[in-house]
């Protein structure tokens, strides 16, 4: 009798335990079809002018034509009108077709959201110089996703110059360490970064150990609650951004003496790719210690460089000038207007017409 209420009590527990793994396999299959069908219906949005792209993690949204209005550092309203082509350019030719072809390449600055078509700084300076101009950017492009635009369309437009314009994020966005640690211009999506022996490899920066564990395991589900778990003390605030770090203690701070030897890899990857093409940059502002390590590292490379771009727009700033959009970094279409300029006038004598 024993032996036969043993064996009873050991069916209802096995026929129990079945019963409980067959409904959480249930409510599984449930969860993972809703992610599935959400992911389907609803595709990633990273902003309004940016979408997904499998090699650079995104890009300038394609086929953009959009008018709105934005606000510039006093908080006055204008209208601006953005067009980008199938590809994500914001100028493909022109005006002058038969003028010397330049390929201007950057990030958020070259994307201008805040000026107009004709008010960008690579059109201010077209339009001086007769160029046959190209123009690239998208929002939080890092040094590498700039250089893999270089590489796809340098032999398509075969230009008679390159222009990279470089911001101060830029080693922050070369480095996963500290895109990691930053609470400016982070993009939870896989995306390129250069590796020690020099390859590419992907990383999102929201992953950590979770996600990086669930990465083999092909479920939506797990993937969402491995990267809530990551993520579970939320992107850094402003104020305990790693930027700040990085500002107060420079090259006694390893990950940014790590983040510029990256930049300074990826820069020397820039020079050689353009062959002949001779190589322009300028940066778009004079921040500390971001602009030292930069000369430093144009200078090593040779890399020729157009400076007094920033300088101009703040003297113009304390004139009373608005170059300055809303969020007090990017520039409207007066600051773009005086960038085009002081380019157009170093740019004549390598583009003479």
């Amino acid at each position: 009798m024993t032996f036969r209420r043993l064996s009873a009590r050991a069916k209802f527990l096995l026929e129990s335990a079945a019963l409980v793994l067959l409904s959480l396999s249930v409510v599984f299959i449930l969860a993972e079809t809703a992610f599935r069908v959400k992911d389907a219906l609803y595709p990633l949005e990273l902003s309004p002018i940016v979408e997904p792209q499998k090699e650079y993690g995104w890009q300038a949204r394609t086929n953009f034509r959009f008018v709105h209005t934005r606000r510039d550092a006093e908080n006055i309203p204008h209208d601006v009108e953005i067009i980008t082509d199938e590809n994500g350019f914001r100028m493909f030719g022109g005006p002058a077709t038969d003028g010397c072809r330049v390929l201007f390449i950057g990030d958020s600055y070259t994307f201008a959201e805040d000026a107009t078509q004709s008010e960008t700084y690579y059109a201010v300076a077209a339009a001086k110089l007769g160029l046959n101009a190209f123009a690239y950017g998208a929002q939080g492009f890092s040094t590498l996703q700039e250089y893999l635009i270089l590489d796809t369309w340098l032999e398509r437009i075969n230009p008679d110059l390159v222009v990279l314009q470089f911001c101060h994020n830029d080693f922050i966005n070369n480095s996963l360490e500290l895109t990691r640690l930053s609470a400016r211009g982070q993009c939870h999506v896989d995306q390129p970064y250069l590796s020690p022996d020099g390859g590419i490899c992907y990383r999102n920066p929201g992953h950590g150990a979770f996600s990086s564990a669930a990465s083999r395991i092909p479920s939506r589900l797990l993937h969402s609650l491995a990267y809530r778990i990551d993520n579970r003390k939320g992107i850094p605030s402003r104020g305990n951004s790693i930027e700040h770090i990085v500002e107060s203690e420079g090259l006694n701070f390893p990950p940014f003496v790590n983040a510029i030897d990256t930049t300074d890899r990826l820069l020397a990857m820039f020079r050689e790719r353009c062959g002949d093409t001779p190589l322009i940059v300028f940066n778009v502002d004079s921040r500390e210690p971001y602009a030292s390590a930069f000369n430093r590292i144009c200078a090593k490379h040779s890399i020729e460089q157009i400076t007094g771009i920033p300088e101009a727009i703040q003297t113009a700033a304390h004139k009373g000038v608005t170059v300055f959009a809303e969020d007090q970094l990017h520039w409207t279409g007066a600051g773009h207007k005086i960038c085009g300029e002081l380019l157009a006038e170093k740019l004549q004598l390598k583009c003479p017409g």
